[in-house]
């Protein structure tokens, strides 16, 4: 396609938008699915058995919590040979949180549960309607993590270049397809199955869609089944999923720093297993960002100005091959001597881009959820 016909292209789009962002829920990327064989019938999902209740509202013998929320504001831009030129952006188009919580006896061992939750608002995305979560049930026996469980919800469909948003905003539908993914992460073996659903509705966290997918599971056979031995040159050192994998490379960034290394050196890479499949973290920069931290600052975000860093990522298949990039403002704080699993990172902001074509953008909120308005 020439230049010209992709400004034609983008300047159509642009002209319609009072609406110009249709698809939030690449803020889950990173989680896509492929096929296999057949699997087993159904089975309690492994992370009610590693982990029960212990994403109910309120669950028993929590010891520490922590809860976040992210307003998604987005940008369409038009990518040139030599810039990339904002054309058209609109604020609040979704939503984002993520919490975690630790089950401990102490500071050696226990239980993390984190939940992360995407959705859009369709009334300011074209009217489209994308969302989804992961839970996952972190195991930690003696200070190190020893078996994750995850459980997510994920739309299907991924419109990652303009002309595919642009034919699912124009042929929408109200029953969109899901993805219901269960797996378990050990040190030896990781194993995944998943079942394909058709929902129809708008779920406002991820308590309500799982309440609403959780039923169907039971009805369902899963459509794929993995299955990951962890021997050989590719594998991965501890049982971890996507949300796991994150914070540990975070926190191995934040060692780094403080002990005055570069983490593309000493930390460059953090593999995870999902859906039965390796992908790695790849740490590109660890930078300071001036702007952001003295304007985050004076408005009172930040704990410590001097631990902000912009940490640039990509995200790389067991191939090696790119699949995703996206990039998180972080208070950097180094463990401690006396907690072996500690505290987990919570971006100030971050942002996602998807394609040359589209930046999503989150920041922080103080409420439970930013307004629809």
């Amino acid at each position: 396609m020439s230049t010209d016909q992709r400004l034609r292209e983008r300047t159509v789009w642009a002209s319609r938008a009072a609406t110009p962002w249709p698809w939030l829920l690449m803020l889950l990327p990173l989680v896509t699915v492929g096929t296999s064989t057949q699997g087993p019938g159904p089975a309690t999902p492994w992370v009610e058995v590693t982990a029960p209740r212990a994403f109910d509202e309120a669950p028993e013998g929590v010891t520490q919590q922590w809860d976040v929320t992210y307003r998604v504001d987005a940008t369409i831009r038009l990518p040139l040979l030599v810039a990339q030129i904002p054309i058209v952006s609109r604020d609040r188009v979704g939503v984002t949180s993520f919490s975690a919580r630790d089950f401990t006896a102490d500071h050696r061992n226990g239980l993390r549960a984190y939940e992360f939750y995407a959705a859009s608002f369709p009334e300011r995305a074209r009217g489209l309607n994308r969302l989804g979560f992961l839970r996952e049930a972190l195991t930690v026996t003696r200070g190190r993590i020893t078996e994750t469980a995850q459980f997510g919800v994920i739309s299907s469909n991924r419109e990652d270049t303009m002309t595919k948003a642009e034919e699912v905003v124009d042929h929408d539908a109200e029953v969109l397809p899901y993805s219901v993914i269960d797996s378990l992460i050990r040190p030896a073996t990781a194993r995944s199955r998943v079942v394909r659903l058709a929902l129809a509705g708008s779920w406002n966290s991820a308590a309500s869609l799982h309440n609403d997918v959780r039923p169907r599971w039971d009805d369902e056979e899963p459509a794929d089944t993995r299955y990951f031995e962890n021997r050989g040159d590719d594998r991965y050192a501890t049982p971890l999923a996507f949300l796991g994998g994150l914070q540990k490379s975070l926190q191995d960034v934040a060692d780094a720093v403080a002990a005055g290394e570069d983490p593309r050196r000493t930390h460059r890479y953090q593999s995870y297993i999902h859906n039965g499949r390796l992908f790695r973290f790849e740490v590109r920069s660890v930078e300071r960002d001036a702007e952001r931290t003295r304007a985050w600052a004076e408005a009172g975000w930040l704990e410590d100005p001097s631990t902000l860093r912009r940490v640039e990522y990509r995200l790389r298949n067991q191939r090696g091959q790119e699949i995703d990039r996206f990039t998180l403002w972080v208070e950097l704080r180094p463990r401690r001597a006396d907690n072996p699993f500690p505290p987990p990172h919570l971006p100030v902001a971050y942002e996602y881009e998807p394609g040359a074509y589209l930046r999503l953008s989150a920041v922080r909120v103080p409420s439970a959820a930013p307004g629809h308005r």
